[in-house]
């Protein structure tokens, strides 16, 4: 008797425990999202629609809530509290991505890409690469997104070479690939966090800064300014990231539901935000802002620059600086020592038409390399072209 009362207990026990189990499971998750970004901008308005479209598909089993506006803090603020739980995603910059897998900083090396199609080839090549390392590191890539390509803007007069040296140059606080390249090109730095750049400009404490067009009209940084240099210098990368933690805490099913959507719309956001960083280029021509130009030989930008914008359709990548039959070739390179820097390079007589190779600071004399740690199967190349290194398809 004693027996099969302590059965019977056990039985109402376990259906319990498994009632109460599909219970949570049932239960909707809820991922805390912070975006930096001002609410109302292209960024959380595309997160709130990826939000609906998720709540939907998983039968409101996972659910979105947003922090917009950089009311958690800025991105190393968002970090601190994604590694302590009480954030689980968010859409870092190149910057905060940075901080969690340096060699992710390979996709801002500054003058690198010259067109959209090489900055989608190397992105897709790279993505599974990319998404194991962070895994590593305890965060999953929901997906690539971009700010744009970053240009200079200054209340002075931006021509002529000299002009950048004379300027007090925002670079924001924790960036070393920004803070190396403006020092090596002679630009005097004043590193301020992203919230303190109105500040700034409104103390005098800077009176330039670099930004992609619609994120300086977002933050309302172009108010404060009268000159653009029509030369964009670097490709502002982005992700949608999310802590393995929390991840896992998702059913199988909801995982990849959650990869499907937010792949979806991380690409509707990258081209939502070329098209609004075009837009934006005109508006400020329309507000006044004076547009320099810096005119080079060498390849145009025809995927950024909008026709009648008042930009130039000729400025592009410097050529190769020949000095008495030397030739210079200028790059840059991420060591393995975990440091970002410019890389020269002379080479004696005549520039051919094939230079060498680049890969995370290892040359070669005629083609890409296989098994790069940039490039596992060889698809993709970091080239010396004109002088400086861009990115193209292995062939």
């Amino acid at each position: 008797m004693n027996t099969l009362k302590r059965l019977s207990l056990a039985l109402v026990i376990i259906t319990l425990t498994m009632a109460w189990s599909t219970n949570v499971l049932a239960r909707a998750t809820t991922i805390k999202v912070a975006l930096v970004t001002p609410d109302g901008s292209t960024w959380n308005n595309t997160i709130r629609e990826m939000a609906a479209e998720l709540k939907k598909k998983t039968n409101k089993q996972v659910k979105l809530k947003i922090y917009p506006g950089g009311v958690k803090g800025d991105e190393l603020d968002v970090l601190r509290q994604m590694r302590a739980n009480r954030i689980h995603a968010s859409g870092f910059s190149g910057v905060g991505m940075g901080v969690i897998l340096p060699q992710v900083r390979i996709l801002e090396a500054p003058l690198l890409f010259k067109n959209y199609a090489e900055i989608d080839h190397v992105k897709a090549k790279l993505f599974d690469q990319f998404d194991t390392a962070f895994e590593r590191k305890g965060y999953v890539l929901l997906g690539f997104a971009e700010a744009g390509f970053v240009y200079f803007y200054s209340k002075k007069s931006l021509k002529g070479p000299q002009a950048l040296k004379s300027v007090k140059m925002w670079a924001w606080k924790g960036d070393p690939v920004a803070e190396t390249f403006l020092k090596t090109f002679g630009i005097c730095t004043y590193p301020l966090h992203l919230a303190d750049v109105n500040t700034g400009l409104e103390t005098g404490m800077i009176d330039s800064f670099y930004s992609p067009p619609l994120a300086a009209v977002a933050f309302q940084w172009t108010t404060r300014v009268e000159h653009i240099l029509d030369y964009p210098m670097v490709n502002s990368t982005g992700a949608l990231l999310i802590s393995k933690r929390m991840f896992r805490r998702l059913s199988a099913e909801n995982q990849a539901l959650l990869r499907d959507i937010s792949l979806k719309y991380c690409t509707k956001l990258v081209d939502l935000t070329r098209q609004e960083n075009k837009e934006a280029l005109v508006e400020l021509t329309k507000a006044g802002i004076q547009v320099d130009t810096l005119r080079l030989s060498g390849q145009d930008h025809p995927d950024l620059v909008p026709r009648g914008a008042g930009f130039s359709r000729d400025s592009g990548y410097e050529r190769t600086v020949d000095r008495g039959g030397t030739a210079l070739f200028r790059g840059w390179r991420y060591s393995a020592a975990g440091r970002w820097g410019p890389f020269f390079r002379t080479r004696t007589g005549r520039v051919p038409d094939r230079p060498p190779f680049l890969y995370s600071g290892v040359h070669t004399p005629a083609g890409p390399r296989s098994g790069s740690p940039f490039d596992p199967g060889g698809h993709c190349g970091i080239r010396m072209y004109n002088g400086i290194s861009v990115v193209t398809p292995a062939g």
